[in-house]
């Protein structure tokens, strides 16, 4: 068993060298190849540890871990390159040759990630992920009006000006729905092994998807491939007889039910009549200073299923119903009366069929009144209350709004069994890279708007980190799995590429605007304006690095919740 410490300090290692050893292997590759001398290569800064000479160049590991360098011939102006160097030192090179050489480097660290994702990839080609078969269909979405029903498995979409594109996994639905909001797309679907003729026409819902770097909109169709697991409330109380909110059923009729498809097969064989339940229920279990749930099976008899012709059995799904699963002793919600068990028929006087979907408590206000409407035909009023906590992105103090009821529970079931349908993962190699490129992009934008976002203040900038941040990321990354730790590496490599392109002297960005001014120009900037440009960047990078530290020491210091 490996010490956490030790295993923590490891990570570290592995994550900071191995992009400090990509990074500068750029460097490296393409001075050689540029016919430039490489007197060095160093991972870490300072004393040398230990290392090796080959050829022209020695390759060394050296007491700082914290960066690395490719030392090359001539790169120092003010020094005269010794003659044996004459013609392959790096000031020497013409400026687009200059500009590859320290481009090689930030190139390096975002090609990497690609590399990453690759493999990724194919790590996960071979195991099971959910099929195209639709499980749960949001009441009012468009896949709802449009006729989709939970069990029906989609074959092909068709979108605007190109052709039906074959499903074969539930991801390939959402790349295809999701860049059409708004536009009628046409489905193939297979219902109970036949094709529905003609194909359902599903116009996506535009939904926007803001946070503090970005506001997008995506297409969606209100569904997915979990079928809700089988946990059940009456219509109204006392409706299904000796059946209670939220209890879990696992057998209907004397067959197993692993999830609300199969329930929903034995209620429509049961067509309207009483059936035998086995469900098991939740109770409070009383303890010193805590109250934990217990569960205990229990046999229902001739369960009542329909009442005037209508099921009274639901599925208690904050997807797909309004039910209360815990109300909170003591808050606005028991206040106001809320119970356990309680369905949601409107808020202020719109419609609710979906606490998921038609209830964004996001949109609450501390102390303004919120009429409900209940199934029994009560009508409650809530006053959120208030509580005051930091944005960690912004570093602000915002008020949310305290209600104390929750939608949903955890049923104690294997998770796996909602899927509707499980199948193998199998991607070609083309595919994959194809997702990989898309990937990285994604990741590219995402970082860049953080800087931007960071630089112009709409983003505390306590979020920059260095090194204790890095350790303790490395740290929780290697515990959660080596998956975590390569995508986690990826988007630091990522973030190491861009903030190297900044144009900071002393930084690859500085030598890249540098090389670019005297191609504009085509005169060499004087040693003089060099050395000045070097000494400005070095300041600014030791600043921008002292506050980084400071604020890894502040995030460390700083209490839980605060």
């Amino acid at each position: 068993m490996i010490p956490a410490a030790l295993l923590q300090l490891g990570s570290f290692v592995v994550l900071v060298g191995g992009l400090i050893f990509v990074h500068e292997l750029g460097h490296f590759l393409v001075a050689k190849a540029m016919g430039v001398k490489v007197v060095r290569f160093s991972i870490g800064f300072g004393p040398r540890l230990f290392g090796f000479t080959r050829g022209e160049t020695e390759y060394r590991i050296a007491l700082l871990p914290l960066g690395g360098y490719v030392k090359m011939a001539g790169d120092d102006p003010s020094e005269e390159p010794a003659a044996e160097d004459r013609g392959r030192g790096f000031l020497e090179q013409a400026p687009w040759r200059r500009l590859l050489i320290s481009l090689a480097g930030p190139a390096a660290n975002l090609i990497f990630p690609a590399a990453i994702y690759l493999v990724l990839g194919l790590a996960q080609n071979g195991t099971p992920t959910a099929g195209p078969v639709v499980g749960t269909v949001m009441p009012g979405s468009p896949a709802d009006r449009a006729g989709l029903r939970p069990g029906d498995r989609i074959l092909s979409v068709e979108t605007p000006g190109e052709p039906a594109r074959p499903v074969r996994y539930f991801g390939d639905l959402q790349d295809l729905v999701s860049p059409h909001p708004g536009e009628p797309l046409a489905f193939e679907v297979e219902r109970d092994g036949a094709r529905l003729a003609p194909p359902l026409t599903i116009t996506p819902r535009g939904e926007r998807d803001s946070n503090p770097l970005e506001s997008t909109e995506r297409g969606v169709i209100g569904v997915t491939p979990y079928y809700p697991a089988a946990v059940v409330a009456p219509a109204t109380p006392g409706a299904a007889g000796p059946l209670e909110p939220f209890d879990l059923v696992v057998r209907a009729g004397g067959a197993p039910v692993r999830n609300a498809g199969d329930l929903d097969r034995a209620l429509a064989k049961a067509a309207c009549g009483p059936i035998d339940l086995t469900v098991v229920r939740e109770s409070a279990l009383p303890l010193p200073g805590a109250t934990l749930a217990r569960y205990a099976p229990l046999d229902l008899r001739a369960v009542p299923t329909c009442a005037g012709g209508e099921r009274v059995v639901r599925i208690a799904d904050p997807n797909v119903s309004t039910f209360i699963a815990s109300v909170e002793p003591g808050s606005p919600a028991e206040r106001a009366g809320l119970r356990r068990g309680d369905a949601i028929v409107s808020v202020n006087g719109r419609a609710v069929r979906s606490l998921a979907r038609d209830l964004p408590l996001s949109e609450w206000k501390p102390g303004v009144p919120v009429k409900l409407a209940l199934a029994d035909g009560r009508a409650v009023e809530v006053v959120p209350g208030k509580r005051t906590v930091r944005d960690d992105l912004t570093g602000k103090q915002v008020d949310q709004p305290v209600i104390g009821f929750a939608p949903d529970r955890q049923a104690p079931i294997d998770a796996k069994a909602l899927v509707a349908d499980q199948v193998t993962l199998d991607r070609g190699l083309a595919e994959l890279a194809t997702v990989a490129v898309r990937d990285l992009r994604d990741v590219v934008r995402i970082t860049v708007l953080g800087i931007v976002r960071i630089v112009t203040g709409k983003i505390s900038s306590e979020n920059v980190g260095g090194a204790l941040m890095l350790f303790k990321i490395a740290g929780e990354a290697v515990e959660e799995g080596w998956r975590s730790f390569l995508f986690k590496m990826a988007f630091i490599s990522v973030n190491l590429g861009l903030m190297n392109l900044l144009p900071i002297p002393v930084l690859d960005g500085g030598h890249i605007a540098q090389a670019a001014v005297e191609g504009v120009t085509r005169r060499p900037l004087s040693a003089r304006a060099r050395e000045v440009a070097n000494m400005v960047g070095l300041v600014l990078l030791v600043l921008l690095m002292g506050f980084a530290f400071k604020n890894d020491i502040v995030r460390y210091l700083r209490p839980p919740g605060q």
